[in-house]
C-alpha cells in the first residue's frame, strides 16, 4: 500500500528546519523521510537546510565551487548559469529503458546473476527459484531493477549534477537484487546519464552529467573514492559496466565523477559568507552556519 502523502501528526520534522519549513515539498515526502528529518541522529535536516539555502543564492557563486570540490572538469562558466538552476532533493530516478529491456532479455535466457542468500519464511531461496521468478517478471514486462534515490539533483542550463551524500552503511558496491554486478555506484551513474539525456531531449540542446559524492566521514570517503577509481580507471572497464548502452562513449564520464567531504562543503559555505556583500545572502548564510550540526553518526536512511 502506498504511503500517504501527508505529514504524520506524531512526526515534528519542521522544528529542525531553518528554511522553507512550510514548503509543499515536505508534505509529499514519504513518512520514512519525514521521520528521518525529525531524527536528531540523522543528517537529512542538515542536507535540507544547506541545499535549500544554496538554492536562494546566485548559482554562479556556489555551483563552480561545489563542483571543484570533486575536481570535476566540466564546471559551468558564470555566464552559463545566468538562466538560474533548479534543485530537487531525494528524487527517485528510474533506470534507463534500455537497461530494463536488456535485463528482461537476460532474464528470459536465464543469464541474469541475482543476489543469492535471500530468505523467505526463514529459508534461503534456491537460485533456481530466483531465476524462475525473474523470468516470470520479465515475461510480464515488470521492471527488474528499482529506481535509485538521489539525495540532491541540481539542474543547470547545460548540465545536470547529481549529489549523493552516503551514510556510513551505504556501500558503493551494494549490488542490485537482480544483478550482482550492478553496484549502487553504477546505478547512480546510469540513472544520471539517462536523466540528463531526457532533459536534453526535452530542451533540444546538449546537457552533460556530473556526479559528486559528499562523504560525511573519512572512512566513507575512502571507500567511495576507491570505488570511483576502480570504475573510471579505464575506458574498457566503463564500457563493460554498461553492456546495455550501445555505442557508449566513456569520455562523457571521465573527469565528471568525483568525491569530496561534507567538511569541505562547510568550508565553502564559510567562504561564501565571508565574501558576500548582499545583505539577504549574508543573513541566510549566517543562519545556516549558526544552525546546530547533527550527530556525526547519521542514522541509516
Amino acid at each position: 500500500m502506498a504511503e500517504p502523502a501527508v505529514p504524520s501528526p506524531g512526526i515534528d520534522f519542521r522544528s529542525r528546519l531553518i528554511i522553507d519549513r512550510y514548503s509543499s515539498v515536505l508534505g509529499r515526502l514519504p513518512l520514512r523521510r519525514q521521520a528521518s528529518l525529525a531524527n536528531p541522529a540523522s543528517a537529512d535536516a542538515e542536507t535540507w537546510n544547506v541545499f535549500r539555502t544554496l538554492a536562494q543564492l546566485d548559482p554562479a557563486r556556489w555551483i563552480p565551487e561545489l563542483m571543484r570540490l570533486g575536481r570535476l572538469r566540466s564546471v559551468p562558466a558564470p555566464r552559463d548559469l545566468d538562466g538560474g538552476v533548479a534543485l530537487t532533493l531525494w528524487k527517485k530516478v528510474r533506470p534507463p529503458e534500455e537497461r530494463l529491456r536488456w535485463l528482461r532479455r537476460q532474464a528470459m535466457k536465464g543469464q541474469v546473476r541475482p543476489v543469492v542468500g535471500r530468505k523467505r519464511k526463514g529459508r534461503v531461496i534456491p537460485l533456481s527459484d530466483l531465476l524462475s521468478e525473474l523470468k516470470e517478471r520479465a515475461r510480464d514486462r515488470m521492471p527488474l531493477e528499482e529506481p535509485v534515490e538521489v539525495d540532491v539533483i541540481v539542474k543547470c542550463p547545460h548540465r545536470v549534477l547529481f549529489l549523493e551524500i552516503p551514510s556510513s552503511d551505504e556501500s558503493p558496491e551494494e549490488p542490485a537484487a537482480s544483478d550482482v554486478t550492478r553496484t549502487f555506484l553504477l546505478r547512480l551513474v546510469d540513472a544520471g546519464l539517462a536523466y540528463s539525456r531526457a532533459r536534453a531531449s526535452s530542451r533540444r540542446q546538449e546537457i552533460g552529467f556530473s556526479l559528486l559524492i559528499l562523504a560525511r566521514d573519512p572512512l566513507t570517503e575512502k571507500i567511495w573514492e576507491a570505488a570511483i577509481r576502480g570504475l573510471t580507471r579505464s575506458e574498457a572497464r566503463l564500457r563493460r559496466s554498461f553492456p546495455h548502452r550501445h555505442g557508449f562513449d566513456p569520455a562523457v564520464l571521465l573527469g565528471n565523477v568525483g568525491i569530496s567531504s561534507w567538511a569541505s562543503l562547510r568550508r565553502v559555505l564559510s567562504t561564501l559568507r565571508s565574501r558576500s556583500r548582499d545583505d539577504f545572502e549574508v543573513s541566510l548564510l549566517d543562519r545556516l552556519t549558526r544552525s546546530d550540526r547533527p550527530s556525526a553518526s547519521a542514522a541509516p536512511r
